[in-house]
């Protein structure tokens, strides 16, 4: 009776945790109406509350004037109209506050990325030289896919990546068998664009050569997990939760400067099986990443109120990427396959300021993100062949 290999992957933990969350800066203010609120630099703790009129013309605005209380309702109401805005009361003060919707940027919900990049499975290389006597020379079949969503203030994507090599029989040199499979996730967050996670596993079968791999898993560009995989191997599959970075950008609300940070703060996933022997590379590899943005805002001057309200589920993703080659006979057969599982941008986000004016607040509100969700359960290639003119 023929011996069974059983599965075994030796696992090393490179870091368990990214020391600290990395924090960028978007420095291109968004002014959302340059016309009537352009972006201004405040001393710090410039005091805004009683210094910003109003907008109707029934009566000037004058900060030093008493006004009557119908000349106030007058006001307030034509303000409202004219703002088409909630007229509603403040708990604490009992005065009346205007809350109006100033924008929704067109960023909030507008696609703004390039079209799919997609590579169909193709073959490179001879395996023969010119004229025609066996050669070291590998044959690869190749497959990639990227494909982004969102625009550059929110987006996500991912890209997947599979191939296998062979590699001739050349005098006491034995044929090689090599199969790969990668998968990444993006983020982008305010024009910053990061790798969340990106999974790579690699093995190669030959006689009285190599007959192992490897697998890793990185996030943000740093390795995190590896795995040296031989025989039939599955090991323990990765789910982390963890931070990964924050982008502040500073956005015109009404004619406040409010800087709003996004905290991107997620997971990242990864499990990987297959088998090498000097016959066969087969391996299958899913890396996977979530993240969810959470946002604060900070001001330099002094009015009554502001913040961001919402939430933001930007992306939960898995590309899973499998490469097969096998070379019993003389004839090398491969198989290719790829599936995508994701949902991405769902949810809203808006920034508001309150500013004191006299007798009144008035509340701008700005939406800057606004998606309904995108989701996708793909199978992205299943495809096989073989390799001729090789040998045995």
């Amino acid at each position: 009776m023929k011996a069974v290999s059983r599965a075994f992957a030796l696992v090393a933990l490179t870091v368990a945790t990214v020391a600290s969350a990395q924090d960028y800066q978007d420095t291109t203010p968004y002014v959302v109406d340059s016309a009537k609120y352009p972006y201004t630099i405040y001393p710090s703790s410039t005091d805004l509350n009683n210094t910003v009129p109003w907008e109707t013309q029934v009566l000037p605005f004058n900060p030093s004037a008493t006004y009557t209380q119908v000349e106030q309702d007058t006001v307030v109401d034509s303000e409202a109209t004219l703002l088409s805005a909630d007229k509603l009361f403040d708990i604490n003060t009992g005065k009346p506050v205007l809350d109006f919707v100033q924008a929704t940027i067109p960023e909030a919900n507008t696609p703004n990325v390039p079209p799919p990049s997609e590579t169909p499975p193709t073959q490179t290389g001879a395996g023969k030289n010119l004229i025609g006597q066996m050669a070291a020379t590998p044959v690869s079949v190749s497959y990639q896919r990227t494909e982004l969503y969102g625009n550059s203030l929110f987006g996500a994507g991912y890209n997947v990546n599979t191939s296998v090599t062979a590699t001739p029989a050349n005098g006491s040199v034995a044929k090689k068998e090599e199969a790969v499979a990668e998968g990444r996730v993006y983020g982008t967050v305010f024009n910053i664009q990061k790798d969340l996670v990106r999974g790579r596993a690699s093995v190669c079968g030959q006689q009285g050569g190599c007959n192992s791999g490897t697998a890793a898993l990185y996030a943000l560009g740093s390795q995190i997990w590896s795995a040296n995989l031989a025989g039939s191997f599955a090991p323990t599959p990765i789910n982390w939760s963890r931070t990964f970075f924050s982008v502040s950008k500073t956005f015109v609300v009404g004619p406040v400067p409010v800087t709003v940070k996004a905290l991107l703060s997620g997971g990242v996933k990864m499990t990987v099986t297959g088998q090498v022997n000097p016959a066969l590379a087969s391996i299958t590899a899913a890396t996977g990443a979530w993240a969810n943005v959470v946002a604060s805002a900070a001001v330099n001057v002094i009015i009554a109120s502001f913040g961001v309200s919402g939430s933001l589920a930007l992306v939960n993703a898995t590309a899973q990427a499998a490469a097969s080659l096998g070379w019993s006979l003389c004839t090398p057969t491969w198989s290719l396959k790829a599936n995508l599982s994701l949902t991405a941008l769902s949810g809203t986000l808006k920034a508001f300021v309150k500013i004191g004016v006299l007798f009144f607040s008035k509340t701008w509100n700005v939406t800057i993100a606004s998606w309904s969700g995108i989701s996708k359960s793909l199978t992205l290639l299943n495809a096989s062949g073989a390799i001729s003119s090789l040998g045995c």
